[in-house]
């Protein structure tokens, strides 16, 4: 379960990579006003700090799941969890 949750997180944030990539590029071609650009840079910039984040958290979360077979051994835990 634990890794379709990692697969689909890591998903959207390769989408969401793209999704800024892709606004950058309109930013540089669209007919939009000074501060409708500086809006739109603005809240790409957050997008990307937050993507950032979650990439971290993510990964963070893959690594900490591979080595809980290693740890239910080492603590005697025999049992899943619901």
């Amino acid at each position: 379960m634990l890794d379709i949750i990692i697969r689909s997180a890591l998903d959207i944030v390769g989408r969401t990579e793209r999704l800024i990539e892709t606004s950058k590029r309109l930013l540089l071609t669209e007919g939009l006003d000074e501060v409708e650009v500086y809006e739109l840079d603005c809240e790409i910039e957050r997008l990307g700090d937050a993507v950032f984040v979650v990439d971290e958290a993510i990964r963070s979360l893959a690594r900490t799941v591979g080595y809980w077979p290693h740890a239910a051994r080492t603590h005697g835990i025999h049992r899943t969890l619901h």
